[in-house]
C-alpha cells in the first residue's frame, strides 16, 4: 500500500487516471446495486398485492349464493369466468340455470364479468336465490336449481395490476348435490 502512495505522488497523471478509473468502478459498481434493488423492489410488490379468488357457495334450506371473492392483498382483474359442464362452456352461472316460474325473479346474479376489477375483500354475487316471505313451493325450485348447480364448474382466469398469470382457479359446485339422492325417488 505504501508503494502504492509513492508512485501516486511521484507522477500526478498516473494519480489522475488512477482516480478517474476508481471514480468510474464505483459509479458503475452503484448503479449495478440500483438496478439489483429496483428488480427485488418490483419483485416484492408483485408478490405482496397479491389476488386470491375464491368462489364461496352457501346452500340453505331458504337460500342458494355464489359468490366470487377476492381474499388476497391487491386488486384482481378478472380476465375470464368459465362455466362448465363436461365439454360445454358458458359465460356465467345463471346461462346454465332453467327458467324460474312466472314471477318468480333471481335476488342477484352477475354476467360478463370479462375485464371487472375486483378490491380486496370485495364480493360479486354469481348467483342469488332466496325464499320471500310466505313464498310457495320454494323448496321445487330450490331442489331444481340444485340439481342444475351440482354439476358445474366455475373457472376464474384472473390477473393482477401487473398483468401476472396465474393458475386458472377452479371451484367444483357439487356441494349442491349432497341432498339431491335423498330427495330423488330411489
Amino acid at each position: 500500500m505504501c508503494q502504492l502512495y509513492l508512485i501516486l505522488k511521484a507522477d500526478p497523471n498516473f494519480a489522475n487516471a488512477f482516480a478517474a478509473v476508481f471514480s468510474a468502478a464505483t459509479a458503475f459498481l452503484a448503479l449495478c446495486i440500483s438496478v439489483i434493488t429496483i428488480c427485488i423492489q418490483r419483485h416484492h410488490n408483485v408478490i405482496s398485492i397479491r389476488p386470491v379468488p375464491e368462489v364461496t357457495v352457501a346452500d340453505y334450506e331458504n337460500s342458494l349464493r355464489i359468490k366470487l371473492r377476492n381474499n388476497g392483498i391487491g386488486p384482481m382483474i378478472i380476465r375470464q369466468v368459465i362455466v362448465r359442464r363436461g365439454n360445454e362452456f358458458k359465460e356465467s352461472v345463471i346461462d346454465w340455470m332453467p327458467a324460474l316460474p312466472k314471477n318468480r325473479l333471481w335476488n342477484h346474479f352477475s354476467t360478463k364479468l370479462q375485464n371487472r376489477t375486483l378490491q380486496t375483500d370485495g364480493v360479486i354475487p354469481l348467483l342469488e336465490l332466496t325464499e320471500a316471505v310466505g313464498e310457495q313451493g320454494f323448496s321445487i325450485i330450490r331442489d331444481n336449481i340444485r340439481h342444475h348447480l351440482c354439476n358445474l364448474t366455475v373457472d376464474i382466469v384472473y390477473t393482477d395490476m401487473y398483468g401476472t398469470k396465474f393458475k386458472i382457479y377452479k371451484k367444483e359446485l357439487t356441494w349442491f348435490g349432497r341432498n339431491i339422492n335423498e330427495l330423488e325417488p330411489g
